[in-house]
């Protein structure tokens, strides 16, 4: 006996609670749009930071208070070879992001992966976390501290 397609059940209906759905389909509209903006800029790094406001673009303003310029941007990661302790061994890039919007962190993001990539073989590329730190012993405006994941 045939039935009528109006009959079976929706699948995502099964699947998922309409917050769910709706949860789902906000991920993957944010999963969108990093992507097209990774490809407009031509990064190798992913953009993975949890943004505050959901009307973020490229000039949105996340470090200082847009004021801040040719602010240090540090990569601080781990590479195989280990020290006489056996501690795997912390090595740090320096770039320089132009400002404090997405699209220059980005950018200073994606420098430093690549020159840790080249010098000493770090794979990490997806952008986790980007965050302003002062500290007045090594840098006396300011700079970005960054935790990236693979």
């Amino acid at each position: 006996m045939d039935r009528k397609i109006s009959e079976i059940p929706s699948l995502a209906a099964k699947m998922y609670s309409e917050t769910e759905y709706k949860r789902h389909g906000n991920s993957m509209y944010e999963i969108g749009k990093e992507s097209a903006f990774q490809s407009v800029l031509k990064t190798q790094v992913m953009w993975s930071v949890k943004m505050t406001d959901d009307n973020w673009d490229l000039d949105t303003v996340i470090i200082g208070d847009g004021s801040l310029k040719n602010i240090p941007f540090i990569k601080s990661f781990l590479i195989f070879d280990k020290d006489e302790n056996d501690n795997f061994i912390r090595k740090i890039v320096v770039t320089k992001a132009k400002d404090g919007t997405v699209k220059e962190v980005w950018l200073a993001a994606d420098r430093a992966f690549r020159k840790a990539k080249k010098l000493y073989g770090d794979w990490h590329y997806f952008l986790e976390i980007v965050e302003l730190k002062n500290d007045s012993c090594r840098r006396k405006n300011g700079y970005i501290a960054s935790f990236y994941g693979s």
